[in-house]
């Protein structure tokens, strides 16, 4: 689920700057999104899992596409749930991204 939300977040932006012929469709993907967060506080793309857990990787890639809809220096690492809760919310409600997962402690 967590890829189906991260590929459709890039196909509402376009994925433009990834043209490595070499790497599987994952491979490019997670590039996208560590090239995306890269200057986010508290946001190190590693994976699929464990990289987005805290949310703070879903709220980067919104903001960084369009910051008006997510204040990102207020968020907390700490606070995963409201962060994971709010991604979803602002992808459906202002981006047409239906929400895909349930944020679960």
């Amino acid at each position: 689920m967590t890829l189906g939300m991260i590929w459709t977040i890039i196909l509402r932006f376009a994925i433009q700057d990834i043209s490595v012929e070499e790497m599987s469709a994952k491979e490019g993907l997670l590039l996208w999104c560590q090239r995306k967060t890269a200057p986010y506080k508290n946001v190190n793309v590693q994976n699929f899992h464990t990289s987005f857990k805290d949310g703070l990787a879903f709220c980067a890639l919104i903001h960084r596409h369009r910051p008006e809809l997510i204040d990102y220096d207020s968020l907390r690492k700490a606070n995963d749930m409201d962060n994971l809760n709010l991604a979803f919310e602002v992808a459906d409600k202002h981006l047409d991204i239906p929400k895909m997962l349930d944020a679960e402690a």
